[in-house]
C-alpha cells in the first residue's frame, strides 16, 4: 500500500536549474479556471515553456469555468503549438461550463474540442469519451499518459471516480509491456487532492508496480506525497498556475527527462515573480525510473 508523506512548498526563491541538458522536457499545470493571457502568471508559464522548447503539456483539469471571461479558450484558439501539443484532463469546472453543473459527469469532454486531440493517431479514448490513453515518444523514450475523469463532484467517490474509468486504467496498464525506455504517467483531478486511497487492492498493486508518476489536482496546493528514498510512483499534486491556496505559489510542474540512468527531474516552478524559478524548499524531486525518489 502507499504511504502518504506530506511535504509542503513555501514561496521562497532560489536559482533555477543546473545547466545539464535533458533528453526532452514537458510541463504539467492545472486549475487555471478559465484564466489565460489575462493573467501574468499564465503568460510567464507559456513563455517558460516556449523558451525551454518543451515537447508537450499535460493539463490536470479545471481549465475553464462558468461565469469567467475564459481567456484560456481564446488562447488555445490562437496558439497553434498548444492546439497540437496540449493533453488536457477534464474535471468538475469543465463539466459545469459545458454541462448542467459540476456533477454533470463527463460533460467537460467538450473541452477536448479546443484542441485536435480527437484526430491524433496516438490517442485512444474510453467508451465514455471522458478518459484517454496516449503514448508520446521522444528521443527513444515512450511517455505513456493515462488521463482519468475524476471530478470533485458528486461528493461520492463511487459516482465521481466511476468504475468504468478505473477499469479503463487497469486494462490500459495491463496492455503496456513496460521496458526500460517506458515512463508511465497517470492523472486524475480527484475529489480531495489525492486519489490512490480510493483504489481497491488489485488496482493499487498494479499502479504501484507500473506507474512512475501519479498526478492529482483540485486543492490548488502543490504537494509531493512520495517520501525521500521511497520506491513506487512519484505522487504529486500539481497546484494551480493562477489561483493558489494556503502556502502554495502560483505555478506549474516542469519535468526534465534524462538518461543513464533514465530519470525525471520534477520541479514546481513559481510564477509569482517576473522571472519564474523553483521555490527553495521541497519543490524538486528526482524520480529514477523503476527506482527510488530523491526529494530536494
Amino acid at each position: 500500500m502507499f504511504k502518504i508523506i506530506f511535504i509542503s512548498v513555501f514561496a521562497l526563491c532560489s536559482s533555477v536549474f543546473s545547466s545539464d541538458d535533458p533528453l526532452f522536457s514537458f510541463s504539467i499545470f492545472s486549475d487555471n479556471t478559465g484564466d489565460g493571457k489575462d493573467r501574468k502568471e499564465f503568460v510567464r508559464m507559456t513563455e517558460w515553456i516556449k523558451s525551454k522548447s518543451e515537447n508537450f503539456v499535460i493539463g490536470m483539469g479545471d481549465h475553464v469555468k462558468k461565469g469567467t471571461p475564459n481567456k484560456f479558450i481564446d488562447f488555445l484558439a490562437s496558439d497553434d503549438w498548444w492546439h497540437k501539443n496540449f493533453y488536457p484532463s477534464i474535471a468538475d469546472n469543465d463539466n459545469e461550463f459545458y454541462g448542467k453543473d459540476q456533477a454533470d459527469w463527463g460533460a467537460g469532454k467538450a473541452l477536448f474540442g479546443l484542441t485536435d486531440i480527437k484526430s491524433r493517431i496516438n490517442v485512444k479514448f474510453s467508451d465514455s469519451g471522458a478518459d484517454y490513453y496516449t503514448v508520446l515518444t521522444e528521443k527513444g523514450i515512450n511517455v505513456h499518459f493515462i488521463s482519468l475523469h475524476y471530478p470533485d463532484k458528486p461528493d461520492d467517490d463511487s459516482l465521481s471516480f466511476r468504475k468504468s474509468s478505473r477499469e479503463f486504467m487497469m486494462k490500459t496498464l495491463k496492455s503496456i509491456e513496460k521496458k526500460d525506455s517506458d515512463i508511465i504517467v497517470i492523472g486524475a483531478h480527484s475529489r480531495l487532492g489525492y486519489w490512490l486511497d480510493v483504489l481497491n487492492a488489485e488496482e493499487t498493486g498494479l499502479v504501484e508496480q507500473k506507474a512512475d508518476l501519479v498526478l492529482s489536482a483540485t486543492t490548488h496546493v502543490f504537494n509531493i506525497y512520495s517520501g525521500n528514498g521511497s520506491k513506487g510512483p512519484l505522487v504529486i499534486n500539481t497546484g494551480s498556475i493562477t489561483r493558489p491556496r494556503l502556502w502554495s505559489s502560483p505555478g506549474f510542474v516542469s519535468v526534465r527527462v534524462f538518461d543513464e540512468p533514465l530519470r525525471m527531474d520534477v520541479s514546481y516552478i513559481d510564477c509569482s515573480k517576473e522571472k519564474p524559478s523553483r521555490p527553495l524548499m521541497f519543490s524538486r524531486v528526482i524520480k529514477y525510473i523503476n527506482g527510488k525518489n530523491t526529494v530536494y
